[in-house]
């Protein structure tokens, strides 16, 4: 409020005081507080130590050996990112080689485990050949077999034969003489059947007295198996000795024995000639003669037999008895 000579009122000069005093105070307060807190960052020292300040050069060559640290730090860092990198990337390259070598080794796994199916499938086609081979080798042993067996049986019966026709040649001259002594006129106007030989069996032209053989293939192999008798086949002065291996005959050379009874070749068995052509080279290029050695028992009872006889057949049976025919 204004008075009317234009002065202010006493109270608002008071108040107007107490303002400025309150600014002042509080500018001073502000200032106080900034040397106190000039005062605390100063270094508490004895009153005689007075602060130092560095000189402007040392500053500087600290300073640029600081810079020089750093830019070897930044060479250094630069080097060891180069580094990195290049480890980085040779990681990379031996994580992709190792990838694909994980990859081959599977891949060779996958053909070394196809190659085991297929070497299996091979060995059982393999066993199932030779499954197949000893089944086939089974039945042409047993062909082979059945073949000699009926070799030695069709030998059996044409030696057989040739022993009855020999005796039944014998049988024959033996009734046509009884009829003929029974007979005199009738044989007397028979000139021509008179002149007609004897038949003979074969073989009988070469040889006269008595011939030897055996009653059967099956008696001779009998005395054989037995080593009662010896079969020799004698060609000048070499001779080989029958044996029988499972029943198939064959010749070992062999010294010549010193006494052999001399069997006619009609009365040998076809096998045991057959395999001694097969075997021997020297078979066809010589006479061959065959014999036998005996046992004494055998000897004894051929001797019996041929005393005041003049021939005929001395047949040895199966136990090595002689019989004379």
């Amino acid at each position: 409020m204004l008075s009317l000579s234009g002065s202010p009122a006493p109270g608002q000069d008071v108040e107007m005081l107490q303002t400025d005093v309150m600014r002042f105070f509080a500018i001073l307060c502000l200032c106080l507080m900034a040397i106190f807190a000039l005062v605390k960052a100063l270094p508490m020292g004895p009153a005689t130590d007075r602060p130092t300040i560095a000189q402007p050069t040392k500053l500087g060559r600290e300073v640029h050996s600081l810079q020089l640290q750093i830019a070897e730090l930044k060479k250094k860092l630069a080097q060891n990112r180069s580094q990195a990198q290049a480890a980085t990337a040779a990681a990379e390259q031996a994580a992709v080689k190792a990838k694909q070598a994980a990859d081959d080794e599977k891949e060779i796994i996958s053909r070394l485990a196809q190659r085991q199916q297929e070497l299996i499938g091979v060995n059982r086609a393999l066993d199932q050949s030779r499954q197949n081979l000893k089944r086939s080798a089974s039945k042409l042993s047993e062909i082979v077999n059945d073949i000699n067996e009926k070799q030695q049986v069709s030998s059996a019966l044409q030696s057989e034969i040739k022993a009855e026709t020999y005796n039944l040649n014998k049988i024959r001259t033996a009734l046509d003489r009884a009829n003929a002594k029974m007979n005199p006129n009738q044989v007397g106007n028979l000139a021509t059947p008179a002149a007609t030989p004897d038949p003979e069996p074969p073989g009988a032209t070469a040889r006269q007295g008595f011939i030897l053989r055996f009653a059967s293939v099956k008696a001779l192999q009998t005395l054989i198996s037995v080593e009662k008798v010896k079969f020799y086949a004698v060609t000048g002065n070499k001779a080989w000795l029958l044996h029988l291996t499972g029943g198939r005959p064959g010749y070992i050379a062999s010294r010549n024995p010193p006494q052999i009874y001399e069997m006619e070749p009609a009365t040998v068995p076809v096998e045991y000639m057959t395999a001694f052509k097969r075997q021997v080279a020297a078979f066809g290029r010589r006479t061959v003669t065959w014999g036998v050695t005996l046992p004494p028992r055998t000897k004894a009872s051929i001797q019996r037999l041929v005393q005041g006889q003049s021939g005929g057949d001395l047949v040895i049976m199966s136990d090595g008895e002689v019989v004379l025919n």
